[in-house]
């Protein structure tokens, strides 16, 4: 019997978890260790996980769906100097860094949310997320990522649901500007 943690395990896990609560803390203590193992353990990892797009500035890979656009779970990789602007996910997420070191903003919305197509974020805190390290988020949560270094950089992406079937937006932080954002996912 292998002590290996698969990626077949973690989706049973993550589907057991969410049956069993919709709390989103309590999601997050259950999944954020198991991320942070199936990461480090990355038995999972194959050669085209490592290709960019390099219009978007990083290459987004499913490696699992449910039916209904639930449970999503990528693999990032993270062009050096590239990254992606302030932005939420419409879901709860769990980050896990695999491969390198990438820079995580988070930002706090200082604004009410009353003016269409704007939000004033303000800077809250920022890491630098390692191999295991995590970057776990509630919904409406925001964050930007950036690769500061010279390597291509890899992180394990869990949400609640499929992005791109959210309400998600970017934000600009000079003109204050909010826009939908979606990402081309392999």
């Amino acid at each position: 019997m292998s002590d290996t943690y698969l990626l077949d395990q973690y989706i049973e896990d993550l589907r057991r978890i969410t049956q069993e609560t919709s709390d989103e803390d309590e999601i997050m203590s259950q999944v954020g260790p198991l991320a942070q193992r199936l990461a480090i353990e990355n038995s999972w990892l194959q050669d085209k996980h490592y290709e960019t797009d390099s219009e978007q500035g990083f290459g987004a890979y499913m490696l699992h769906e449910e039916p209904d656009h639930a449970l999503a779970v990528f693999v990032v990789n993270w062009m050096p100097g590239r990254g992606a602007p302030p932005h939420d996910h419409g879901t709860w997420a769990v980050i896990a860094g695999v491969e390198g070191v990438e820079r995580n903003v988070r930002y706090k919305r200082v604004d009410d949310g009353s003016r269409e197509g704007y939000a004033d974020l303000e800077v809250k805190n920022s890491i630098n997320a390692e191999v295991g390290e995590l970057i776990c988020m509630k919904t409406g949560g925001i964050h930007s990522v950036h690769n500061e270094t010279d390597q291509l950089t890899l992180s394990l992406h869990t949400y609640g649901s499929h992005v791109n079937f959210n309400k998600r937006s970017q934000y600009d932080l000079m003109t204050k500007k909010k826009k939908d954002f979606i990402v081309r996912v392999t």
